[in-house]
């Protein structure tokens, strides 16, 4: 039987990234290099009415909102990544949040969620 080595999980967490639309297929990919596996993407409506949109200087209030999921460690490059772009691409607008996870089941997802190779290519001896 070979020894298997024990390996320190990563915590994770949930980033919600709000961009304008039209932006998201950007973001998705930038955020890609920062080692996230799965990302889902979505078109939503702001909250303002379109009085305050139009004296804030806004065209519309259409967003694109994207759920990543990444190691917690990656998070504050992503922030500090983010930050840049939203100043220098996407006219200072833009909004990210990380929630933490609590719980993922099955070593095989866990593997995948945090891009640890080495879990999802194991196999059983």
């Amino acid at each position: 039987m070979a020894a298997t080595g024990n390996i320190a999980p990563s915590r994770l967490v949930l980033l919600v990234t709000v961009v304008n639309k039209g932006k998201g297929t950007f973001f998705a990919d930038f955020l890609k290099t920062f080692e996230v596996n799965l990302q889902m993407s979505f078109v939503a409506d702001g909250t303002a009415h379109n009085d305050l949109i139009e004296l804030i200087g806004l065209k519309n209030n259409k967003r694109s909102v994207i759920f990543s999921v990444l190691k917690a460690e990656r998070a504050d490059a992503v922030f500090a990544a983010l930050e840049d772009k939203f100043h220098s691409i996407n006219s200072g607008t833009g909004i990210a949040f990380t929630i933490p996870m609590s719980s993922v089941i099955g070593k095989l997802s866990y593997g995948f969620l945090s891009n640890e190779p080495r879990l999802v290519g194991e196999e059983e001896e």
